[in-house]
């Protein structure tokens, strides 16, 4: 699963970002591009974050509303198949920058940090938008997540999928076909850096 990830974001990262979506950096006014430099931080499901898709940057927030909980998670497996996720999953997908995400391993609750061997990173998400409270239209975006392999097994059964820059166009192009995507969410994730938190990082769970 994908409950907590961390992004620090610079110009020149964003200025790369767009590149690898094939966003005209044109297109983007240089105050509106420093709207998206990001400090280092934290973000749990109900954190508003930056997503990357065929429409462009923006800031959505993390987490499918479904009565008083959020669906922060997609399974890859039944990403098309599900009615929640279905129309989502044809149109709107969307890229989840991080610097690396957390997970806590058996009834410990041993926090690891994982990253991978780039700096930046980008999970696969899927994006809709919702009513909120007053009436008002918010989009929200769920995380992919994928049978985890090798070292992740030990630590947990799901990892966010980790799209292969080769593949980021295609998967953002509303109109490549439900085999196309499945075809690329079914490669293996890119390679996993797993680190066991520090004495002091387990004492902080969130």
């Amino acid at each position: 699963m994908c409950g907590r990830f961390q992004l620090e974001l610079t110009m020149e990262d964003i200025k790369n970002l767009l590149d690898v979506i094939g966003e005209v950096k044109e297109r983007y006014q240089e105050d509106r591009l420093s709207s998206f430099v990001q400090e280092k931080q934290d973000f749990y499901p109900g954190s508003l974050s930056l997503t990357a898709g065929h429409d462009g940057l923006q800031k959505n927030l993390w987490g499918f509303p479904l009565g008083k909980k959020l669906v922060f998670n997609a399974r890859q497996e039944t990403l098309f198949e599900k009615p929640f996720f279905r129309q989502a999953a044809l149109k709107e997908r969307c890229l989840v920058p991080a610097s690396l995400f957390y997970e806590w391993q058996g009834k410990e609750k041993i926090k690891h940090l994982i990253r991978t061997e780039d700096s930046l990173f980008f999970m696969g998400a899927v994006k809709e938008k919702f009513p909120d409270s007053s009436g008002s239209i918010t989009e929200h975006f769920s995380i992919i997540t994928t049978a985890s392999e090798g070292e992740m097994k030990k630590i947990h059964e799901r990892t966010p999928f980790i799209l292969d820059k080769n593949d980021i166009r295609r998967f953002l192009d509303p109109k490549a076909s439900p085999e196309e995507i499945k075809e690329i969410l079914s490669k293996r994730n890119l390679n996993l850096l797993i680190e066991r938190a520090s004495k002091e990082e387990q004492l902080s769970f969130f």
